[in-house]
């Protein structure tokens, strides 16, 4: 059943809209995945359509993937005469282990792929598809971590889980809906939406999508933070794909995440010279242009339609860099600087006190010329 993404939730058929609330909720492909696996190391066997049926493949190079990958675990699939594929009477997946630790970078990696187009994404994904249930078979509550300097998702299972489905709702244009919470009060709306895409930043994920009952003539797709969703299903609904909604148009302008309507305009940022090289080494979102001065300052001009994180990406080098225009992102900065000095002083004599610390370039960065931690 399809239906366009700005219609309700009636699919247009008298009989189905009868029964749509009494059909189960589609599974994930990680669970249709397990699914499988649990299948073959019970029965020791499986027919193909049954196999093709139960994970959702759509091509015979699927499959063949499928079967590598299965094959890789301890579970090679051999076709015999009955008309079934077979696996050895002492083949388990169990004997081959998988270090669960990697299951966060393994996410990123799934969100990263999900933004691919053509034979590409979905020869990769089919084989993600199978490490993460070797994964989630391995560590079904997402207990295991790794140690990293990088953040990471702290939700454990509900949190893969929720990553599952909001995959596999952009894989196969389904809706998805869950209970959404907002970061202001703490207070709770049911939501559904369909999804574009998955956007990893810093260790947080986020679902690009149009919200569902959106009366609006053009609908804005949005963000929401999956760690804020609750009770995330995919809905046996389909929806019709917008063709002219692009995840990479929608960020632009953006430095993260924030996503924004207003017209971009140019944020000019000066590095000093001990954290040129952290800064020089990479090109940063929304960057347009760059120059090295003479006394080996960074000069980065960014096309932004807000300021908000720009600020806080400069707060994070202590010192070590400014903005320099326009005036308002300047003073925002300022404004800023000043509520962390307010939060980190007692008394307004500490403060003052503060402002009369001699101003050295070194203290403004560590020995390697980055961002001071925190």
């Amino acid at each position: 059943m399809e239906k366009m993404a700005k219609s309700g939730r009636s699919t247009g058929d008298p009989v189905q809209n009868l029964t749509q609330g009494a059909r189960a909720k589609p599974q994930a492909r990680v669970e249709r995945m397990m699914a499988l696996i649990r299948t073959l190391e019970h029965d020791r066997k499986i027919r193909k359509t049954d196999a093709v049926a139960l994970v959702g493949v759509r091509s015979q190079s699927s499959f063949k993937r499928i079967k590598h990958e299965l094959a890789a675990m301890g579970l090679p699939l051999k076709y015999e005469p009955d008309g079934y594929y077979h696996i050895p009477a002492t083949a388990s997946s169990a004997r081959y282990g998988i270090d669960a630790r990697a299951r966060a970078n393994l996410a990123q990696v799934r969100a990263s792929v999900g933004a691919l187009g053509g034979v590409e994404r979905e020869a990769l994904e089919s084989i993600l598809d199978v490490l993460e249930a070797r994964i989630a078979l391995e560590d079904p509550e997402a207990v295991a971590v790794v140690t990293s300097r990088h953040p990471q998702p702290s939700g454990g299972r509900e949190f893969f889980d929720a990553l599952d489905r909001a995959l596999t709702a952009v894989r196969e244009h389904h809706w998805l809906s869950f209970t959404y919470e907002r970061t202001a009060g703490g207070d709770r709306a049911p939501r559904t939406v369909a999804p574009y895409a998955v956007h990893a930043h810093d260790g947080r994920y986020y679902v690009w999508g149009t919200l569902e009952g959106d009366a609006s003539a053009f609908p804005a797709p949005r963000l929401f933070a999956l760690d804020r969703m609750r009770d995330v299903a995919i809905e046996e609904d389909t929806f019709t794909v917008d063709p002219t909604l692009d995840f990479g148009d929608a960020l632009r302008y953006s430095f993260g995440t924030m996503v924004s309507t207003e017209p971009p305009q140019d944020i000019v940022v000066r590095v000093s010279p001990e954290a040129a090289a952290f800064v020089a080494c990479r090109t940063w979102p929304a960057e347009r242009e760059r120059t090295t001065e003479p006394d080996g300052s960074l000069r980065l001009t960014f096309e932004l339609s807000r300021p908000d994180e720009i600020v806080a990406w400069v707060l994070s080098f202590g010192g070590g860099a400014t903005i320099e225009s326009p005036p308002s992102a300047r003073e925002e900065l300022r404004r800023r600087a000043r509520l962390i000095l307010e939060a980190s002083c007692a008394s307004v004599e500490e403060i003052a006190d503060v402002a009369e610390m001699p101003r050295t370039s070194a203290d403004a960065t560590n020995k390697k010329g980055r961002p001071a931690k925190s």
